[in-house]
């Protein structure tokens, strides 16, 4: 394995020097007064949310402490704009809108406000503007460096003034989640490279915890080594911290090569094969992984690339979480009748047919057949999150009563959010069907 610093794309910090210019004179921090205070530069902070990669805050920095005591920052102090520019196309310009604002002392959000040199904007993440990345067949990243501009046009507190003909410009793009990971590249006795993220929880002596194998989609192919954690929540849905309090675990996040659908990607052989060396050699190189606990989730492309190790490599494995794909029918009954798996999918997929020949559908319908317990289920991928929960855990307590280790969700047409293939959506914010992986 190989480390290597990555390069362009969103997932950097950047340093443009130059770019923020004369910043604006502020007043004294503390309380009390003391020196006027000089806003030097500012740091987007981007996130995975459930729809995609967003901007969600800006920080914008100080060259002092901001202490304001129990006063605060009202939200219409600052006004934030964004010019976003792609290859081919007009650049997008507009207003961000701000929901919150607070200083703190590091470019993060925080629940409360506290000293710090920074005062932290908080965004709609609803705003048109606020995504961080479009897609032309495969995702692709705006360059956040220097994208947006903030001005402060109120006075804080009354003791910062405000400077509204002076801008300051971002240099830097802070990621939540997707800093955390470890970025390398595996050389593959299969002859290919394999760019990863990795994922490390936080180990106590003695203990063993699982790993999550995650395979993305084929929108999220390239060499980028970003694209696989940043364009849904396939990976990040496992370290987020909540879920990261539940159930800690490593979360490995191969990157697949850019390639034709049904030839490229996870339908490659050798990639398949560079990614079971790759899942051999993080247990061997991290013993604070159980062996006995790695699972596999695939969504789309990814779901592909899972049908197709599971057969012959199942062992490798505790049990899947399958979205939207396809396989071979005889194969998964022949040997994953005993292996557990949970697959959903939206009716009306565009992409990959709900009911098409090797389907994950058609395959549960294959293993029902020969005599395997099945257990189907049914809910709105728009539904409430609390409706959608209380319906996998049906879904789940029926399973369990029935001895079931195959469980299939279908979202009904038009129930799935953004579009109809992204049943990734309500799989990976379900608490339940992470519980249930979880738990083989």
């Amino acid at each position: 394995m190989r480390r290597r610093t990555m390069l362009g794309a969103a997932g950097l910090v950047a340093s443009l020097p130059g770019v923020v210019g004369a910043a604006g004179r502020a007043t004294a921090a503390g309380r009390g007064g003391g020196r006027e205070l000089r806003a030097i530069d500012a740091t987007v902070i981007a996130e995975v949310r459930p729809e995609g990669y967003k901007v969600t805050g800006l920080a914008v920095e100080y060259d002092g402490v901001v202490d304001l005591g129990r006063g605060g920052v009202a939200t219409s102090a600052f006004e934030v704009t964004v010019t976003l520019t792609r290859p081919g196309a007009e650049p997008r310009t507009g207003n961000r809108t701000v929901v919150r604002a607070y200083p703190n002392d590091a470019a993060e959000f925080a629940g409360r406000q506290r000293p710090g040199r920074y005062v932290v904007l908080e965004l709609d993440p609803d705003d048109p503007l606020a995504p961080g990345a479009y897609n032309e067949t495969f995702t692709r990243f705006y360059d956040l460096a220097g994208a947006y501009e903030v001005r402060q046009v109120e006075d804080i507190a009354d003791r910062i003034p405000a400077r509204p003909d002076v801008p300051v410009v971002n240099s830097g793009v802070r990621n939540r989640l997707v800093d955390d990971y470890a970025a390398a590249t595996f050389d593959a006795a299969s002859g290919v490279a394999v760019d990863y993220r990795l994922f490390t929880p936080r180990a106590r002596p003695g203990r063993r915890y699982p790993l999550v194998v995650t395979l993305h989609g084929h929108g999220e192919s390239g060499d980028d080594n970003f694209a696989q954690i940043a364009g849904n929540q396939i990976s990040v849905a496992f370290a987020d911290p909540a879920r990261q309090a539940r159930h800690p675990a490593f979360v490995l996040s191969p990157q697949a090569p850019q390639g034709t659908p049904g030839t490229g990607g996870w339908w490659r052989p050798d990639v398949r094969a560079g990614v079971l060396e790759l899942v051999r050699a993080t247990l061997a190189r991290n013993p604070a992984i159980d062996p006995g606990r790695v699972y596999l989730t695939g969504l789309s492309m990814g779901s592909y690339g899972s049908w197709a190790l599971l057969p012959e490599h199942h062992d490798l494995f505790a049990a899947a979480v399958l979205v939207c794909g396809a396989g071979d029918e005889a194969a998964a009954v022949e040997s994953l009748g005993a292996f557990p798996i949970w697959a959903l999918h939206s009716a009306d997929d565009a992409v990959v047919p709900y009911d098409a020949p090797g389907s994950d559908y058609r395959i549960f319908r294959a293993l029902e057949a020969a005599g395997r317990p099945t257990t189907w289920s049914e809910w709105a991928g728009t539904a409430p999150d609390r409706v959608q929960e209380a319906a996998a855990a049906d879904a789940r307590g029926r399973a369990e009563a029935a001895g079931s280790r195959h469980v299939f969700t279908t979202f009904p047409a038009g129930t799935t959010p953004l579009f109809s293939h992204a049943s990734w959506i309500p799989t990976y914010t379900n608490d339940t069907v992470i519980d249930w992986l979880f738990a083989q």
